[in-house]
């Protein structure tokens, strides 16, 4: 049993170890990070999924042939943690579709993943998510990340999942 100041959820304690698949995903692109994230006057997530919500892209990615949920994947990591990142916004779509700007694509391979439950009400919810996975690879027993293609899943009426690669051991 956990002691009574332990709220920590066991399932982001304990993410559970998944194959990802191969991917195509289409979508809008920002390049940042962890640092510029943290203050509201540099960060540009927000304002990626603004224009992404505003302008409609998950219904016009689908009019392109996307399927699935809206996806946020974080990849071209310059290093770790402290690096820069890119993070696209988008949906899979098919390996044959031909994309235009502003729209960009991204391939990933299947890989390991540790996925991570998230729950409560958005964005707070992807927020407490990232401070989980952050305090897990922090322990000394934690699987080594593999800084490839990481993941946020928005399933449609479900909860928020984010899939970090890890190194297969």
């Amino acid at each position: 049993m956990a002691a009574p100041s332990d709220t920590r959820d066991p399932l982001t304690a304990n993410p559970q170890r998944r194959r990802g698949k191969a991917q195509r995903i289409a979508g809008l692109t920002t390049r940042t990070t962890n640092a510029a994230e943290s203050n509201p006057s540099t960060a540009t997530i927000p304002s990626l999924w603004g224009r992404f919500m505003t302008q409609a892209w998950s219904q016009r990615l689908a009019a392109l042939g996307g399927f699935g949920p809206t996806i946020a994947v974080y990849s071209a990591y310059e290093s770790d943690v402290t690096g820069s990142y890119q993070l696209l916004l988008g949906r899979e779509i098919p390996h044959t579709t031909v994309v235009a700007p502003p729209v960009d694509v991204i391939s990933s391979s299947a890989a390991s993943y540790l996925v991570f439950p998230c729950v409560g009400r958005l964005p707070q919810a992807v927020i407490d998510g990232w401070r989980d996975v952050w305090e897990y690879f922090a322990r000394r027993d934690a699987a080594v990340r593999a800084y490839t293609y990481d993941f946020e899943i928005y399933h449609d009426g479900g909860p928020v999942e984010i899939w970090v690669a890890v190194k297969d051991t």
